[in-house]
């Protein structure tokens, strides 16, 4: 089973990739890692949003809108049980459902996603999120939610795809019922 995962920054996508991991034993790749991944390679800074950004769709422009999809796909078999996180552009997602993949996206409301990425940074000065102000956490967002390039992040047109949608804006634990309520409905479409 393959199955993509598309939301806003702090979200959830993640949360539910583990959980998916750890229950039904997925391997989990996540499109953020292989760009983060990429930058370390060129000498980069991997938890800058904007390298990030910039490099992702240089790649998209450079060498095809699905070109991080084809990536995290290649030896992909519909034997395997695959969870893609950090989808973004709707050529990706075309390429996740060309290969029989269903997309669920995780909504949280941006104070409750704001909340939890200052978390996450906090604990581990590692942790991907390049965070500030709030304000400065929703302006990035808005240059990411859509655009007129093909190349770019197109946050709301992937969102709109997915065809399942579990809340997180309470516990793991809801987010979890939720979760397997959606992964009883797809099992149930094959």
């Amino acid at each position: 089973m393959l199955i993509g995962v598309v939301g806003l920054n702090g979200a959830g996508k993640d949360t539910v990739a583990h959980y998916l991991v750890k229950k039904y034993a997925f391997s989990h790749k996540d499109f953020g890692q292989a760009i983060r991944a990429e930058l370390m390679v060129l000498g980069k800074n991997p938890l800058d949003r904007n390298e990030m950004v910039l490099l992702a769709n240089e790649r998209r422009q450079k060498f095809g809108f699905n070109y991080w999809a084809k990536r995290l796909l290649d030896g992909y078999t519909l034997d395997k049980n695959l969870v893609l996180t950090s989808i973004r552009n709707p050529a990706e997602v075309d390429e996740i459902k060309a290969k029989g993949g269903v997309l669920i996206e995780v909504f949280a409301d941006i104070n409750v996603r704001f909340a939890r990425t200052v978390e996450r940074v906090k604990k581990d000065s590692n942790a991907h999120g390049d965070i500030g102000s709030f304000e400065e956490f929703k302006s990035k967002e808005e240059r990411e939610l859509k655009s007129t390039d093909p190349s770019k992040q197109q946050l709301l047109k992937c969102i709109s795809s997915a065809k399942y949608r579990v809340n997180n804006n309470g516990s793991v634990g809801q987010l979890e019922e939720e979760l397997e309520g959606v992964l009883n409905k797809i099992k149930g479409r094959t």
